[in-house]
Order: structure tokens, then C-alpha cells, then sequence
């Protein structure tokens, strides 16, 4: 009877051993989460830059079909990298209504290293309705003086995610 009880009190302990180790040695990530609003005329989203950056914002105009963003720097407390691109462009043709319909929404991505820039951390998913096209784009993060100059985005991939349902 001893035995029986001493073997019970070993497992005890050694499960809560066990417990508190996967407690120590797991422990939570912070939940990271990306934001998206818009209405009918224009959409905001934020993007991952880099760990440790804050976001940034984009801001898809539907009515022009630009995309226009800008990343906050930490050290001056003001946007210093800026971009600018035009959607519009990309599913010209596929468009079946003379008034898109956009969604875009955002995620964190590790995309490798070009020739260029370093790409930031994140992609920007644009899908248009009536084309039924989702394009994903990235974003270089330029280092130094050229941080100040306005850049472009970079088409990564895209899909038919439905047939076109005209306007």
C-alpha cells in the first residue's frame, strides 16, 4: 500500500514538473493582428514592415484606383517612407464595370531579398469584384537617404478567385 502511494505521489510530482517546464519554456507570443476599414469610395489597411516598426498604412482610393501608403519611423515621430501605386493598372482590361469594387486586406510575410531593398515583412492582398482578380503585392523598406524618396510596390502574384460578374 505504501508503494502504491508513494508511486502516486512520484507521478504527481513529475507531471507538475513536467507542467511547469512546458509553461516556462512555451511561453505566448504576443497576438499581432493587421487592421482593414474602408467604405465604397476608399479602404485603409495597415501592413507589417519589419520587427520592432510600427505598421504601415495604406490607403487604396476606389474612385482612382490608387494606392498610397506611408511607414512611420520611430526615431523623428514622422512618416519617412512613402508610397504610391496605381491598382488601377494592373487589372485594366479585367474590369467589367466602369466602377470597380476593391477589397484589400493585409498579412505577415517573409519575402525574400532582391537585388533591390529589403522588402518589408508584409503583403497586400487587392481584389477587384467585377475582373474577379486578387493581386498581391509587396513593398521595398529602403535604408538611408533614399528613405525620404517616394516608392513603388511591387507586383507579386495573382488569381482568379471568380468569373466576371460585370458591373
Amino acid at each position: 500500500m505504501k508503494t502504491k502511494i508513494q508511486w502516486f505521489v512520484c507521478w504527481c510530482l513529475s507531471l507538475i514538473v513536467v507542467g511547469g517546464a512546458v509553461v516556462i519554456f512555451n511561453s505566448e507570443q504576443p497576438l499581432k493582428a493587421t487592421v482593414a476599414h474602408g467604405n465604397d469610395k476608399f479602404s485603409m489597411v495597415t501592413v507589417p514592415v519589419a520587427p520592432g516598426d510600427p505598421e504601415a498604412v495604406f490607403v487604396l482610393n476606389h474612385l482612382t484606383g490608387v494606392l498610397r501608403g506611408a511607414a512611420f519611423n520611430n526615431s523623428t515621430n514622422t512618416f519617412t517612407h512613402h508610397f504610391i501605386y496605381n491598382v488601377a493598372a494592373d487589372f485594366q482590361g479585367a474590369i467589367a464595370s466602369p466602377e470597380p469594387k476593391f477589397a484589400i486586406v493585409s498579412t505577415q510575410a517573409s519575402l525574400r531579398s532582391g537585388a533591390g531593398a529589403q522588402p518589408a515583412n508584409g503583403v497586400i492582398y487587392i481584389g477587384e469584384l467585377t475582373s474577379g482578380i486578387v493581386i498581391a503585392y509587396g513593398f521595398p523598406m529602403p535604408r538611408g537617404r533614399a528613405a525620404a524618396v517616394p516608392g513603388g510596390l511591387f507586383r507579386l502574384d495573382a488569381f482568379q478567385f471568380t468569373e466576371s460578374v460585370g458591373g
